[in-house]
């Protein structure tokens, strides 16, 4: 795979039809995923063993096929590492990237590279019931996470004031959507994980509608030494000790290494003028540990 291209790159899985519970084969229960069976990393080859993570996940031509695998893996206990390790503040990074997206009520939102659907839930409650919401991820089992939560939360009725969200599997850098159909656009995490970042930038100009906005939320690859080396010692010290408690080091230990291959905040708003958009800003947030790219498309 050249680019994060899901095996199947337009399925569509939707909730909003469904009645009394029933889930299609897709799906799986909110609980099943604590009991999935799960699949060991390959570790690096001969060539690659000076680069922590799995095998081929920096390899030309094989990063796409290698990162999928990974989120695939990871998809179990991705929402309560997150949780666990940032100490909650994800929610507020996210809320924050959400608010710079610019999404508003009644208003139509995309969330690339959605995994287990925390932005596009909070796009959701953004948009409210006159809104739509599409989430797009290219790993299978994040999707089935995110459909099982938001099937959980109409249960409960967590979420009466939000639209409906529709799951797509999908391209970061071949978006299944006509131009010019969304309002506000967010990616979280993702970014970084493209096989081509200056195409991903340039379908989500594509699109958007003149005058909205997309918000990147990503770790920021910091120059200034303090927070680079807080960060280093967050990762190795603390991150991949907890996910090897899950037998996920090699997953994890993929992240330093991702992060200081991802263009730093300038870099980023230069690429995404490059891609198309007028203006472009990269907010650094969280101690400087991790950033928000704004991007606006001209009117």
């Amino acid at each position: 795979m050249g680019s994060l291209q899901s095996p199947n790159p337009n399925r569509t899985w939707s909730l909003s039809n469904r009645r009394g519970g029933a889930r299609p084969a897709p799906f799986t229960p909110c609980h099943a995923h604590r009991h999935r069976p799960r699949i060991v990393a390959p570790r690096a080859a001969a060539g690659e063993e000076s680069i922590p993570g799995p095998q081929g996940a920096f390899t030309p031509g094989r990063e796409a096929e290698a990162r999928q695998g990974l989120f695939n893996r990871i998809a179990p206990v991705y929402d309560e590492l997150n949780n666990a390790l940032s100490f909650g503040q994800h929610w507020v990074w996210k809320q924050m990237t959400v608010k710079w997206s610019g999404a508003r009520p009644g208003g139509r939102a995309l969330d690339v590279c959605c995994g287990s659907g925390d932005l596009a839930f909070l796009l959701a409650k953004a948009v409210g019931p006159r809104g739509e919401v599409v989430g797009l991820d290219f790993a299978a089992e994040m999707l089935e996470d995110a459909s099982a939560r938001q099937e959980a939360q109409r249960l409960e009725g967590a979420q009466p004031r939000a639209a409906n969200v529709t799951w797509v599997q999908g391209d970061a850098m071949q978006l299944p959507f006509p131009s010019s159909s969304f309002d506000a656009a967010t990616m979280g995490y993702g970014l970084r994980n493209v096989a081509d970042i200056p195409a991903a930038l340039a379908e989500l100009h594509r699109v958007l509608r003149p005058g909205c906005s997309a918000a990147v939320l990503d770790f920021n690859n910091c120059t200034d030494p303090l927070p680079d080396a807080a960060q280093a010692f967050f990762l190795e010290r603390l991150v991949v000790p907890a996910a090897r408690r899950y037998g996920l080091a090699a997953e994890y230990e993929y992240l330093r290494p991702s992060i200081k291959r991802f263009p730093t905040g300038p870099e980023l708003e230069r690429l995404a003028r490059e891609a198309g958009f007028s203006a472009a800003r990269h907010y650094p947030i969280g101690f400087d540990l991790m950033g928000v790219l704004v991007a606006t498309k001209g009117k």
